[in-house]
């Protein structure tokens, strides 16, 4: 595994994005950038002044639009879904990171209809499930005061933006294993693999759920303590 630093963490999305546009998944991008400031900095992307807009109190279809206008996102996926990554390190330790997923509202799944998108043969069984995609983010914040055991966990899930829903998860995600969340539960079927050719994995974060937490349903990273 490499070290942690703003540099690897911007390794492991810029060669995801490469990978994901190289197998015709990913159909505009914006790659990570380092901005720094005494020993903080942030991976983050052009655009990602506009996150907050996800946080307002407004349709969902009209979050969706605003965040595509403005480009806020690291890569907007065939099928017009968006996902951000963004991450924020201190004295080489990880400090938060943000990772959301923005179906589009208005284009069918990529699922439903893959001939609508692609025309490679590689691309042609799409599984054709009826799966309604909806917003999810996975969310870590490891600054003093924020943690509330159970309810507020360090790191979690939150479904469908909704208010409350925290769900924990054993550590932080790295990018790699955040896109493979992604491309295996909403892009990959029995005969097109997009996983098994995503770079491997470079870093890892360490366990950060409590006892109380681990008693509840869980989602668990593998390879969580490989640091």
């Amino acid at each position: 595994m490499m070290a942690l630093t703003p540099r690897s963490i911007k390794e492991d999305i810029d060669g995801l994005i490469s990978k994901l546009i190289c197998i015709g998944v990913c159909d505009d991008s914006n790659f990570s950038a380092i901005r720094s400031s005494g020993k903080r900095a942030d991976v983050t992307f052009s655009g990602s002044e506009h996150v907050s807009i996800a946080l307002g109190d407004i349709e969902y279809a009209e979050i969706y639009r605003e965040l595509a206008d403005k480009r806020s996102y690291n890569m907007k996926l065939i099928d017009g879904a968006l996902l951000q990554m963004m991450y924020r390190v201190e004295s080489d330790q990880l400090l938060q990171h943000r990772l959301a997923f923005y179906p589009s509202p208005s284009l069918l799944p990529f699922q439903d209809d893959p001939d609508a998108y692609l025309r490679d043969e590689l691309f042609l069984d799409i599984v054709r499930r009826r799966i309604v995609p909806f917003p999810l983010r996975f969310d870590f914040n490891a600054q003093e005061g924020l943690h509330i055991d159970i309810t507020h966990p360090k790191s979690h899930l939150t479904l469908g933006d909704v208010k409350g829903c925290r769900i924990p998860v054993s550590a932080p995600l790295t990018p790699r294993w955040f896109v493979e969340f992604i491309l295996r539960n909403f892009y990959q079927t029995e005969t097109c693999d997009f996983v098994s050719g995503l770079p491997q994995h470079k870093i890892g974060f360490s366990r950060s759920i409590t006892a109380k937490e681990a008693g509840l349903m869980h989602m668990v990273i593998p390879y969580e303590t490989r640091v």
